[in-house]
């Protein structure tokens, strides 16, 4: 299955006046950026200006969330700067000029100070990330998509990922990785399995499963990553 009926989906849930706001939820390491850069190219192709946007850009600073006893929640609500996410998704759905988000950098896990990444003239924004779906945020949204798969191949898809992150440190990459890359790849995947049964795991069930029933459209994924099925939603 393509991402063309994805791209059919959001399209007859949008009007003919831009612009168009597509919230993108799901767990942690289940693809919705993947998603999101898919769905954007098969929405270029019909003559869409988009751009996606993830919510990682809104988590607050490592800084703050260590003052706030928060590091080891990243990604739970708390860690986001609701205000500002806020702000620029009212930007955005206003056709505000010169829009613009910080910048978050995966190599060092954090935010980087002083750094802003353009979000240039579009029909169609695509915010994607765990929180896309929060309450908060659906009077913004003119789409809602939430892609799932069963907890034991996403929590088997964030140990790969883990692994391979880490032996790219070992290559040489500059990582946030670079701390397990005296590791082996049997204790990295331990590690990783560790962080998803004490973070991303009660993320999921506590806060992030739930808003699934706020999905328009859900995009069910199967263990070996593919797309099985898009399920339109009322």
């Amino acid at each position: 299955m393509g991402v063309a009926e994805l791209v059919d989906a959001v399209e007859r849930r949008v009007s003919d006046t831009p612009p168009h706001l597509v919230g993108i939820a799901g767990p942690v390491a289940v693809g919705k950026s993947t998603i999101a850069e898919a769905l954007a190219a098969g929405l270029t192709t019909r003559g869409r200006r988009v751009a996606v946007v993830a919510t990682d850009a809104f988590l607050l600073p490592n800084a703050l969330l260590a003052e706030r006893d928060a590091l080891y929640r990243k990604g739970f609500p708390e860690t986001y700067d609701w205000a500002a996410l806020l702000t620029f998704l009212g930007a955005a759905k206003s056709a505000a000029p010169d829009l613009r988000t910080p910048v978050y950098s995966h190599l060092v896990y954090d935010i980087v100070p002083g750094e802003w990444a353009a979000v240039g003239p579009a029909d169609l924004v695509v915010i994607e990330g765990v929180v896309a779906l929060q309450p908060r945020l659906l009077e913004a949204l003119d789409v809602t998509v939430y892609v799932d798969a069963d907890e034991a191949a996403v929590r088997q898809w964030f140990g790969d990922r883990f692994v391979r992150l880490t032996q790219e440190a070992r290559a040489g990459a500059k990582s946030f990785y670079r701390i397990f890359a005296p590791m082996t790849d049997e204790e990295v995947r331990a590690a990783a399995e560790a962080t998803w049964d004490a973070i991303n795991g009660p993320n999921l069930h506590e806060h992030i499963a739930a808003t699934r029933q706020h999905a328009m459209v859900v995009v069910e994924k199967g263990a070996d990553h593919s797309v099985t099925a898009i399920r339109e939603i009322g």
